[in-house]
């Protein structure tokens, strides 16, 4: 962790040491996903629901014959909050509550169902814009945050002490890590951002240990009709193994593949209203896991200009 640490510390004052524009932005929206920075003095609220299915079960990247759990369903609320602070630095907060957190069991000898559900983490951070050229459409930024976990305690429901795979929070800190590069093309009304996450996760009390996630997206997207717009992302997730007193979990991490299509609505460029679905292209669990199938999420997004100048810095320059 010191040394992923490091090499972003390391990163981060290079680049900034080697461009010297004018910084803060107004990026494309893209999903449920941190971006870019805000001008100076723009508040942005970005929240939305996430509906998640699983079912059936998977060995590597093939299909097991395992039964255990029938399906797991989830609906998640998320809220974040960013400031512009400076040209440069974006400050943030971001929550999360999980509705239902619910895995449905049909077995010979039983049916029951367990269901976890509550606040997730609270995540304070920051972005820095380190290379901006406004009148070429080009940033960079890179992002840093700690999480922070809604409850140490594990859920414990009717006596019961609910497994990991319903707990709505993993009880542990976190170090999150984020970078983004933006490009956009006027004459095509096309834009390009890449965006990589790093979630590095600490141990709960009871001493297991989610596996550290690595996060990389591409998006296209384009404005096809007045305010309308298209969105395609690919996303690749990797996993790492769980630990549970230190003591590798072996069916616990992976990588795949989502891709995710979008469509978003634009109301007087403050408010965006975006639905989203996210289908699993490829997935190669390590062991045997309940596979996921599919989620989508219908997003709210919100930014309001706090002075004139936040406002005029969205302006294409003539």
């Amino acid at each position: 962790m010191k040394k992923t640490l490091l090499i972003f510390v390391s990163l981060l004052l290079e680049y900034t040491a080697g461009f010297a524009q004018c910084c803060g932005g107004c990026n494309p929206i893209g999903g449920n996903t941190n971006q870019g920075t805000l001008p100076k003095y723009m508040l942005q609220i970005n929240t939305y629901e996430k509906h998640g299915y699983s079912a059936g079960y998977m060995q590597n990247d093939h299909a097991s014959d395992f039964q255990f759990v029938k399906n797991a369903t989830s609906n998640f609320v998320g809220l974040s909050l960013g400031y512009g602070l400076t040209r440069r630095l974006t400050v943030e907060a971001e929550g999360g509550y999980y509705i239902n957190r619910t895995q449905n069991f049909d077995l010979p000898y039983a049916r029951y169902t367990l269901n976890g559900y509550g606040g997730s983490s609270v995540t304070l951070g920051g972005k820095y814009n380190i290379f901006k050229d406004t009148a070429r459409d080009i940033e960079f930024t890179m992002g840093i945050g700690v999480k922070m976990p809604w409850s140490k305690q594990p859920q414990v429901v009717n006596g019961v002490e609910l497994t990991e795979d319903v707990q709505p929070s993993n009880g542990a800190y976190g170090l999150v890590l984020r970078s983004f590069l933006f490009k956009a093309f006027d004459r095509t009304d096309i834009r390009i951002f890449l965006m990589n996450t790093v979630n590095i996760n600490g141990n709960s009390i009871r001493n297991y240990k989610e596996g550290n996630t690595y996060l990389t997206s591409f998006f296209v997207s384009k404005t096809f009709y007045r305010n309308w717009t298209a969105i395609a992302q690919l996303r690749n997730e990797i996993r790492d193994y769980a630990y549970r007193d230190n003591v590798k979990v072996t069916s616990s991490g992976g990588y795949r593949f989502v891709f995710v299509p979008q469509i978003n609505y634009n109301i007087r460029k403050k408010y965006n209203i975006s639905v989203l679905y996210e289908l699993p292209i490829y997935q190669d669990y390590y062991g045997i896991q309940l596979r996921d199938m599919y989620a989508f999420s219908v997003n709210l997004n919100i930014r309001l200009g706090l002075n004139k100048k936040a406002n005029e810095a969205c302006e294409r320059p003539k």
